[in-house]
């Protein structure tokens, strides 16, 4: 599986990194994995590093897969507050797209560029969705022309 994590539990923080070729099945395994670790609590932000993804096999019914195990588990996952920091366009919507499916069981997900302005977010009472990164590659301006940020 091509996602691993580990628990700082001196700063109470889940790293977790993902590379290769990610699918709905890696990250649906992710989650349950990390939902069933004894070290792990909803209460702990997520700082996942994604940007060494070289692939997203993630599919629409995938993410509703995922949310769907969210909402089953929400004793378990309910609180969890999740920063995603990603390299390309295809992941970052991908990650918003869940973020926002997700909004209904709390605090949020947050999709950066930046992983310094990740963790910021996630160690600062910052509302549950960031607005999305101005860092955006391939943005388009308020006129509909294209920019390159």
């Amino acid at each position: 599986m091509p996602i691993a994590y580990r628990i700082d539990n001196k700063r109470r923080l889940v790293l977790t990194r993902g590379w290769g070729v990610l699918t709905d099945a890696d990250v649906l395994a992710h989650k349950k994995q990390l939902a069933k670790d004894p070290l792990f609590d909803p209460t702990m932000p997520e700082l996942s590093d994604v940007r060494s993804v070289e692939r997203l096999d993630v599919t629409t019914a995938g993410v509703k897969a995922m949310v769907a195990y969210d909402v089953t588990n929400a004793d378990r996952v309910a609180g969890h507050r999740m920063a995603l920091v990603v390299a390309s366009d295809e992941v970052f919507g991908m990650a918003r797209m869940y973020g926002t499916r997700r909004e209904p069981l709390g605090p949020g997900v947050g999709v950066f560029r930046d992983i310094d302005e990740a963790e910021r977010w996630l160690t600062t009472d910052q509302p549950a969705s960031p607005k999305p990164s101005a860092r955006r590659v391939g943005t388009s301006s308020p006129d509909g022309s294209a920019t390159d940020d």
